[in-house]
């Protein structure tokens, strides 16, 4: 990825920026207007640096027209801090990086090196067996997007974020991209910055002297030197102090670490992948986030979606789960009744996937049969239907009398089971069976509601 174009309207920032791609064994060609971008793509650049100016000015949507015209040209948006949230939303889905004016050099640097990953990615061919199969439960697209991105970066020196909600799996993401990795026979090390004191943890990263503080009575090597050669995990790094993401900066800037007490310095060389449940762009603008570490960290971002935005997973998992506590606890759990089954499809699981290993870890503690049954489900499941989600709450200013709310239930379950007989084409077993009822309930129901309908 060699050949860039840049679209800026600052001509100063733009010679600024072509200086630094030169210096760099990049071929930059400068254009400061939309008028000559649209004849100027046709020379076949890797990429396009495009002010978002320029971008409005121009009678077509530039990252559609890119996607169509030149599908394998990288684009970077370079957007002010006004546009940054609008461009954040789209960023993602579109597919294409950003970067705030006035451009930094640095952050920039980081967006050519993660281009230059994933494009080299796209090209290789992946002949190696499918390390997920038995590791990393899911057949969803969302989940098989994340694997496939696992295995285009693991070879790839970068740093890289993961985020994603607590439970959602990131340190076994962390570990697949290790070993995948070039690094996979030296170290792994794992720290969990929310788990360590704050008193204790510059200590236990960065290590000490004989005689640093009361107590330091000989040499210790701390966590980053460790990691030497191999992959450093920082989980929940949005819980770094701002003295310490300061101390962490300088060590991915050039390799250089100092034990506390000591005068001299050694240089490490380690993969940083860090991993947070939190919104670092949002702590970023409370200054509770360096911007600067930020930008070093997330040169690649893999973003674990939560289970409830993958339901059609859960089967898959809770088979593994059952197999797994059946091995480790001499049991012969066969399955799961048709009204447990409907109470963990429509739970929210805030807890994520941890959460439903929970719930099947207490299943088998408590169901006395081969058979878990609703019964044996954590108290917070039991009762749940395919019709929880519809008898939530009124919402906030608004008062419903008990006739009230029983009207709007019978219409929604009436409404739910209308679209499980239409989508299978009236079959009442295949319906009753989405909907995680009985076919006896379904009937039950039909004739509640005065659906009269023919039995296929």
């Amino acid at each position: 990825m060699n050949k860039i174009l840049l679209a800026l309207t600052d001509r100063e920032d733009a010679i600024r920026i072509n200086n630094y791609l030169e210096d760099n064994s990049y071929q930059p060609y400068i254009v400061t207007d939309s008028a000559s971008l649209i004849g100027k793509l046709k020379a076949g650049f890797d990429m396009l640096i495009i002010d978002s100016d320029i971008a409005n000015e121009l009678e077509l949507n530039i990252i559609k027209f890119i996607k169509e015209r030149h599908p394998g040209m990288r684009l970077i948006l370079v957007c002010s801090r006004e546009q940054l949230d609008r461009v954040i939303k789209s960023a993602s889905s579109e597919g294409f990086d950003y970067i705030l004016k006035p451009v930094n050099l640095n952050e920039l640097k980081f967006l050519l090196e993660r281009s230059a990953a994933v494009s080299v990615a796209e090209i290789s061919q992946d002949n190696e067996p499918d390390y997920f199969e038995g590791r990393f439960v899911g057949k969803s697209d969302k989940i098989r997007k994340v694997m496939a991105v696992v295995k285009k970066v693991a070879k790839n020196e970068s740093n890289i974020l993961i985020t994603g909600e607590t439970g959602t799996g990131k340190e076994l993401i962390a570990r697949a991209v290790y070993e995948l990795s070039r690094r996979a026979t030296k170290p792994f090390i794992a720290v969990n910055s929310a788990a360590i004191p704050e008193n204790l943890l510059e200590s236990e990263l960065f290590g000490y002297r004989k005689g640093a503080f009361t107590g330091a009575s000989s040499d210790k090597k701390g966590l980053i030197e460790l990691a030497d050669g191999g992959t450093l995990f920082l989980d929940e790094i949005g819980d770094l102090s701002m003295g310490l993401q300061a101390k962490l900066l300088r060590v991915l800037e050039n390799g250089d670490l100092r034990r506390l007490g000591d005068e001299a310095s050694k240089t490490v060389n380690i993969r940083v992948i860090a991993a947070t449940n939190q919104e670092l762009l949002k702590s970023i603008k409370e200054k509770t986030f360096r911007e600067d570490l930020f930008f070093r960290l997330n040169v690649i971002h893999i973003h674990i979606p939560p289970l409830r935005e993958r339901v059609e997973d859960i089967p898959y998992l809770l088979r593994f789960f059952i197999e797994k506590y059946n091995k480790a606890e001499r049991r012969n759990i066969v399955g799961i009744d048709a009204n447990a089954r409907a109470a963990l499809l429509n739970y929210e699981y805030p807890g994520n996937v941890r959460e439903l290993d929970n719930i099947v870890q207490h299943a088998f503690a408590m169901a006395p049969s081969d058979i878990i049954t609703a019964a044996d489900l954590p108290v917070t499941l039991q009762g749940i239907s395919p019709f929880k989600k519809l008898s939530a709450p009124a919402p906030e200013g608004e008062t419903t009398d008990g006739s009230d709310r029983e009207l709007n239930l019978a219409a929604a379950e009436k409404s739910y089971i209308l679209k499980a007989l239409s989508k299978y084409s009236q079959n009442h077993t295949k319906a009753a069976k989405a909907l995680g009822i009985s076919r006896s309930t379904l009937w039950r129901k039909m004739k509640e509601y005065g659906i009269n309908l023919p039995e296929e």
